[in-house]
């Protein structure tokens, strides 16, 4: 998190420059008091038509794996995206997975079959995000979902390694190693000198807008327990835990379906205080049948971030839809329709110049897609 004097002088110099008049007297906007769209697999490439063909006569499920995304940069400039997902494999002395001799993290969906990524190494995905946030520091903060990844999906080697504290300290390392603590936001900010994460969480400790702007968010989809060894309420950590109310470390919920019942679920959490992320969609089932109530759900029920594969338009059409799940009247946030505050307006959270995507650039539009089969949605992780 920035640190307080910073926060005041770019607090000054955003309300100003970047708004272009100074905010209205009174009107504070927390982390917590809005609503993004996100990605889900923000790095994912489909597999190649012919593999793609080859696994859907398999198993007809494999048709959830025709998705595919621009590069992250590309996705906050042009598709007003303020939260992405990356899935991680530990390959700490680089021989499991490409490119071979990089060690580190790597980024891919499913080991043996659908390991195409727009960045293939943790640390490169990450550099991507700073490299486009040094360029726009007032943009409101980035989260960054990790789901950490250590199963076997195919018989035989490489074998992925198995993920327990050490290697999740690993993955700290990594993260710091790119992002200085004044450009992270962690929960030590937020628990401050309260016993527990949740207590601050519950008392409306979330920091203003204003004062990490240029910041990121870590979130763990997965490894809790682990993640939680020795860190009971996340002393330390870089990340945010998926968690449940009345837990030490409880801050963030992780609930993808917000239908039903879920909606108004999400609904209390997010009025007590916690951060929640949903999904508007699956891959391929939702455009293809046009229903729009899981995203009309999600966007209802006040989730901070809200997980789509078709932030704008035109991505559906390769299924024969006009499906989109964008954030109405977002630029590219909206103040959240649980506990937005008064006053609250749009330009507030975020207002940069917009930007034109080049006609040269690839999008998730540009692949062909399989023929039509009926599914019943499996991978979808």
């Amino acid at each position: 998190m920035r640190r307080a004097i910073l926060a005041v002088l770019t607090g000054v110099l955003v309300a100003v420059v970047a708004f272009g008049a100074a905010a209205p007297a009174g009107v504070l906007v927390k982390l917590n008091e809005v609503q993004v769209i996100g990605t889900h697999n923000s790095y994912h490439i489909e597999p190649p038509a012919d593999l793609l063909e080859m696994l859907i006569n398999i198993d007809p499920a494999a048709k959830e794996l025709a998705y595919s995304h621009p590069p992250l940069g590309d996705q906050f400039s042009y598709e007003g995206v303020r939260q992405i997902e990356l899935d991680v494999y530990a390959d700490p002395a680089g021989t499991l997975w490409r490119p071979i001799g990089r060690s580190g993290f790597k980024v891919f969906h499913i080991e043996g079959f659908d390991e195409r990524s727009t960045c293939e190494v943790f640390v490169d995905c990450l550099a991507e995000v700073k490299a486009w946030s040094d360029a726009r520091p007032a943009h409101m903060p980035i989260a960054i979902l990790i789901e950490v990844k250590d199963n076997a999906d195919l018989p035989g080697p490489p074998d992925p390694i198995p993920v327990g504290p050490a290697e999740l300290d690993a993955l700290d390392a990594e993260i710091r190693s790119v992002f200085a603590a004044d450009r992270l936001i962690e929960p030590d900010d937020v628990r401050g000198a309260r016993p527990t994460l949740e207590e601050a969480v519950l008392a409306g400790e979330w920091p203003a807008i204003d004062d990490v702007r240029g910041d990121v968010i870590f979130l763990l989809d997965n490894k809790r327990d682990e993640y939680r060894s020795g860190h009971p309420s996340l002393e330390g950590r870089v990340a945010f835990t998926p968690s449940s109310p009345g837990q030490p470390d409880a801050a963030f919920i992780k609930e993808n379906d917000p239908t039903g019942a879920k909606t108004a679920e999400i609904q209390g959490l997010v009025a007590a205080g916690y951060v929640v992320r949903t999904r508007a969609d699956t891959p391929v089932l939702t455009p293809q049948a046009g229903d729009t109530s899981q995203r009309d759900a999600a966007l209802a029920s006040g989730a901070q971030w809200v997980s789509t594969d078709y932030p704008v338009p035109g991505y559906a059409e390769r299924w024969g839809s006009d499906y989109v799940a964008a954030i109405p009247g977002g630029n590219p946030a909206r103040c959240n329709p649980v506990n937005g505050p008064a006053g609250c307006t749009a330009a507030l959270i975020e207002d940069l110049p917009p930007e034109q995507r080049p006609t040269t650039t690839t999008t998730s539009t540009t692949s062909t897609a399989p023929a039509a089969v009926t599914v019943t949605p499996a991978f979808t992780g």
